[in-house]
C-alpha cells in the first residue's frame, strides 16, 4: 500500500479575498474565529488510519484563496479535504478549482452541511471535484484514502458520491450512523492553531476556547433546520469518555473554556447529572468553563443547579419567535410559557442565558415580528441574537419554498443568517424592504432598551 498525503481545509473567507486584493487586509490575531472541530475529527481518523495529514484553518487564519493554494502546491498532497457550509460553496470551490488546476494529480472530496443534500448537483456540475462524502465523514475518509493508495477502487465505499471511469455519477448507498461515538479518536487538535481560537465567557473575558462534542443528532423536527433530516435521534458518548477528552484538552492545550457542539446537549437528562457529577469528582469543574445549547422544554432546577455547579456558564436557547402560531408553523414545538420559565430558572441558576431569535418564517406578518421582539425586550436576556430566517437545502423549510416558488434565489452566498442583505424567501404578507427595516429594528430595541429605560425614568422625575 502506497502512503498518501492528505490536507483538509477550511476554506477562505470570501470578504478576506476581496479585503486583500484592496490592500485591507486585517491582523490575524484580532479577528473573532472558531476551530474546524470537524476537519480535526476527519484528521485525528486519517491519522489513526496510517496517513499523515494536515489542517488548513485557512478562514480563521485569514488566508486568502492565492496563500491557501500556495500551502498545497508547497506540501504537494495526493488528497485534499475542503469543507462546505452553504454560504461558502463558492469559496470552497474556488479553493478546489485552484488546487485542481495547479496539481492536477491531487483528487478533490469535499463534505459537509451543504453536500449531502447537494452532492450530486456538485459532482455533476463541478468536474474539478472528484468525490462528495455524504453524512459523517469520518470512516469515509479513511476508506477513501486506503482506496487511493491501493489502487482506486471506490464502488464498496459508502457514503460516496463519485464519477466513474465513463463520467458517469456514482452514488453509493448511504453509510449507517456510527453508533458508538467512543470509538472516535479525540480531535487532532495539535493541528490547529489554538491560541487564535478565543471565546467570551458570558461577558467576562476572552479566553482560549475550543469545541467539544458529546453527542450527535437530535429528535425534534424543527422545519427551518438540516439536522433532523441528517440525523434525526440522537447518540452519546459516554460521560467518561467525554471528561477524558476534556482533561487533555485542558492539560495539554490549556484552553480553559468548552463550548459544546451538541445541537440537543440536555436532552438526556440523566446523562448530563452524571456529567456534571463527573466534572465536580474530577475536579475539572474548578479549571475549565463550559456553556452550551439548551431546549426551554427540556431544563428544570435541579439540572440546571446541577449544570451550575459542574461551571456551566452560559446556555443558548433557541427561542426563535415570540409568536406561539409562527412557533406551532415552524414546528419548535414549545410554548411562550416555557420560554419565560426557562429563562426564570437559568437566571435563577447563576447561569447566563442567551437567546437566538429569527424572523420573516413564511407565514410572518407585521404583527408577528413584533411580537418577537416584544418577548426578547421582555425576557431581558444578558445577550441575543438576531436573524432572518434562511431555508437552508436540507430542511423541511427549504423543500416547502422550493415547491411553493417562495425561493427568491440560488446564490448560496444569501443563505447566511448574520449577514442579511435581503431574505432569500419570498414573503406573502411582508415586502423586503419592510422585513429589513422589522430586522434593523428588533435589533435597535433590544441593544437600547436599557437607554430607554432610564430616559423615561429620568423624564418622569422632572
Amino acid at each position: 500500500m502506497n502512503k498518501i498525503k492528505c490536507i483538509l481545509i477550511d476554506p477562505p473567507s470570501l470578504e478576506v479575498n476581496i479585503s486583500d486584493e484592496l490592500g485591507l487586509k486585517e491582523d490575524k490575531e484580532s479577528l473573532a474565529c472558531s476551530p474546524p472541530i470537524g476537519l480535526a475529527y476527519i484528521a485525528a481518523s486519517l491519522r489513526a488510519g496510517g496517513f499523515e495529514v494536515k489542517i488548513v484553518d485557512a478562514k480563521s487564519l485569514n488566508m486568502s484563496h492565492k496563500e491557501t493554494c500556495k500551502v498545497v502546491l508547497t506540501e504537494k498532497p495526493d488528497l485534499v479535504g475542503i469543507t462546505v457550509f452553504t454560504s461558502q460553496l463558492r469559496s470552497a470551490l474556488i479553493t478546489a478549482g485552484e488546487i485542481k488546476k495547479n496539481l492536477p494529480s491531487c483528487k478533490i472530496v469535499v463534505g459537509g452541511p451543504h453536500v449531502h443534500p447537494q452532492h450530486g448537483e456538485i459532482i455533476r456540475e463541478k468536474d474539478f471535484v472528484d468525490f462528495c462524502v455524504r453524512l459523517e465523514g469520518e470512516i469515509t475518509v479513511v476508506e477513501l484514502a486506503r482506496a487511493l493508495s491501493e489502487g482506486g477502487d471506490f464502488g464498496g465505499i459508502r457514503g460516496l458520491t463519485f464519477r466513474d471511469a465513463d463520467n458517469k455519477v456514482i452514488v453509493n448507498p448511504d453509510r449507517p450512523f456510527i453508533e458508538d461515538l467512543d470509538t472516535l479518536p479525540f480531535p487532532a487538535r495539535d493541528l490547529l492553531h489554538n491560541h487564535i481560537y478565543r471565546g467570551s465567557i458570558g461577558f467576562r473575558e476572552r479566553a482560549r476556547f475550543t469545541y467539544v462534542t458529546t453527542s450527535r443528532g437530535c429528535p425534534f423536527k424543527c422545519r427551518f433546520c438540516s439536522i433532523s433530516q441528517f440525523w434525526p435521534r440522537q447518540r452519546r458518548r459516554s460521560v467518561e469518555n467525554v471528561l477524558q477528552e476534556m482533561k487533555e484538552t485542558y492539560e495539554r492545550f490549556q484552553i480553559i473554556y468548552m463550548k459544546f457542539t451538541d445541537e440537543m446537549f440536555v436532552l438526556n437528562k440523566k446523562w448530563v447529572n452524571e456529567f456534571c457529577q463527573g466534572m465536580v469528582d474530577t475536579g475539572l469543574n474548578k479549571k475549565v468553563t463550559w456553556s452550551c445549547d439548551g431546549r426551554v422544554n427540556n431544563v428544570t432546577e435541579e439540572l440546571l443547579r446541577n449544570m451550575k455547579e459542574a461551571n456551566c456558564a452560559v446556555i443558548f436557547y433557541g427561542i426563535e419567535f415570540g409568536n406561539q402560531k409562527i412557533l406551532n408553523d415552524s414546528g419548535k414545538r414549545t410554548k411562550i410559557e416555557d420560554i419565560y420559565r426557562a429563562i426564570e430558572i437559568t437566571k435563577k441558576a447563576g447561569i447566563s442565558p442567551t437567546g437566538n431569535f429569527m424572523i420573516g418564517y413564511p407565514t410572518e406578518t407585521k404583527e408577528t415580528i413584533n411580537d418577537t421582539m416584544r418577548l426578547a425586550i421582555d425576557l431581558d436576556l444578558d445577550f441575543c441574537s438576531f436573524s432572518v430566517v434562511t431555508p437552508f437545502p436540507g430542511s423541511e423549510l427549504y423543500y416547502y419554498c422550493k415547491e411553493k416558488g417562495l425561493l427568491k434565489t440560488k446564490d448560496w452566498e444569501q443563505y447566511n443568517y448574520f449577514h442579511p442583505g435581503e431574505s432569500v424567501i419570498r414573503l406573502p404578507d411582508i415586502d423586503d424592504d419592510e422585513l429589513m427595516e422589522l430586522y434593523r429594528r428588533i435589533q435597535y430595541e433590544y441593544y437600547f432598551r436599557h437607554m430607554k429605560e432610564e430616559l423615561t425614568s429620568e423624564l418622569a422625575g422632572f
